[in-house]
């Protein structure tokens, strides 16, 4: 069985080139992730799909911005960019 890293480190180099197939495996990997990120936040005049819909576009941020030269793996990384958006928005 391969590493988490490994894999999502293979799928964010694809998303990255443009592959479509891969932005949706990362998408549905960690769609439950975005959604337990957005469990303490409240946006007012927003329900709960807003809010993970601002968490999405955290996560599609840091597949597109992820350097695996980084001392962090994509998971770590993508929960920042996840939890950062969620509080602009």
């Amino acid at each position: 069985m391969e590493k988490r890293e490994n894999k999502d480190g293979k799928l964010v180099r694809l998303a990255q080139s443009g592959d479509n197939d891969a932005m949706e495996q990362l998408c549905a990997e960690y769609k439950d992730t975005v959604r337990m990120l957005a469990r303490p936040y409240f946006l007012i005049g927003a329900d709960r799909d807003d809010l993970i819909q601002e968490g999405m576009i955290g996560l599609y941020n840091a597949i597109g911005h992820y350097d695996e030269s980084m001392a962090s793996s994509f998971m770590t990384y993508a929960a920042i960019c996840i939890n950062n958006k969620l509080i602009s928005a």
